[in-house]
């Protein structure tokens, strides 16, 4: 038999807390909690301790859709990315959510998974639940995004390659310049049969493998045979796959390029096991310098992108839209740099 405690804390499980009990239980109005949840800086400390503490006793979860109708939002951030699964992704989520941390605005995920179909989708279903801003973290396109974001009842920021569409509440890099650029460090260290390895099915990588066979032809180095991976992933297994066939397609490759320090991992692995010297016999340079890349054996060479400070910058200049404040820059080129290593001459 169940004791009356046992009934007591069941009931308590089962019961919706209404924010009128929450009112009830502090000794105040429902608007003064209700405020209190929204902007806990308009009450006074001892008075907004009690509230938190009562609110966390009680179970009680904040009706989304009720503030929604009641106010102009819900008080939720949307960030749409086609990446959350990647550890890439860790840095601009961090960034993201230290700004929105101290604000009244809990932020929410949406993933596409490089999907251009499910985007407009996606922003559509964010935007009929009346967001207070949305951010777009990589769309492969805008084309159907547009009529959207013109229409939208709340400011909708973007990280971005700069050559696309949105021209405010942009914050991103030239990724055909971060393509470019490490082609041309590899060019000036003394390889010439550079092979370019990755993925190029987002936009973000295309423009990195443009700038790539720019520099190359720049260089009068440009070979088709050169380029691998076109639309594979991103695994140190498969960059020691790929680098297995550009060898047998190239014998004298002499340094790579590759989309992510995942695959340059499987490349630096892979000539361990050959027998291929690096840096002597190859480069290899990555891309995103992720933690590990600064103690594998020789170290790799990487772009290092300001993954934090573009989350960041975002989320701030969300925020300040949000709150009809200036924004002090509406589009902001966050750039890159090349982080020379031991896996490079």
């Amino acid at each position: 038999m169940r004791t009356a405690v046992e009934r007591g804390r069941k009931a308590r499980r089962g019961a919706h807390v209404k924010l009128s009990d929450v009112a009830k239980r502090v000794g105040v109005s429902p608007i003064t909690i209700s405020r209190a949840l929204r902007n806990p800086e308009i009450v006074s400390e001892d008075l907004r301790e009690v509230i938190l503490r009562t609110v966390e006793e009680m179970g009680y979860i904040p009706n989304l859709a009720a503030r929604a109708l009641a106010g102009r939002h819900n008080g939720v951030v949307g960030v749409i990315t086609p990446a959350l699964h990647h550890h890439g992704f860790a840095g601009l989520m961090i960034g993201i959510e230290d700004r929105f941390r101290a604000s009244e605005f809990t932020v929410q995920y949406s993933n596409t998974l490089h999907h251009v179909d499910g985007e407009a989708g996606q922003l559509k279903s964010l935007l009929t639940q009346k967001p207070a801003g949305v951010i777009i973290a990589g769309a492969e396109s805008y084309r159907d995004l547009l009529p959207l974001i013109e229409n939208a009842a709340c400011p909708i920021a973007h990280i971005t390659d700069l050559s696309q569409e949105p021209q405010t509440l942009v914050v991103g890099l030239d990724h055909h310049a971060a393509g470019a650029e490490p082609t041309r460090f590899l060019l000036s260290r003394g390889y010439s049969r550079i092979g370019f390895m990755g993925r190029g099915t987002d936009i973000r990588s295309r423009r990195r493998k443009e700038g790539y066979e720019a520099a190359m032809r720049e260089a009068g180095r440009f070979d088709p045979d050169l380029v691998i991976g076109e639309n594979e992933g991103n695994s140190s297994g498969l960059g020691r796959e790929l680098f297995a066939r550009l060898l047998q397609r190239v014998p004298d490759v002499d340094a790579v390029f590759a989309q992510s320090d995942d695959l340059a991992l499987g490349v630096l692995i892979e000539c361990a096991v050959r027998g291929i010297r690096v840096p002597e016999d190859v480069g290899i340079c990555g891309f995103n310098d992720l933690e590990f890349s600064a103690f594998t054996q020789p170290t790799l060479t990487t772009v290092h992108i300001p993954r934090y400070d573009i989350g960041y910058r975002v989320a701030d200049m969300l925020l300040r839209a949000i709150r009809d404040e200036p924004p002090g820059e509406d589009k902001v080129d966050c750039g890159f740099s090349i982080i020379p290593r031991g896996s490079t001459r």
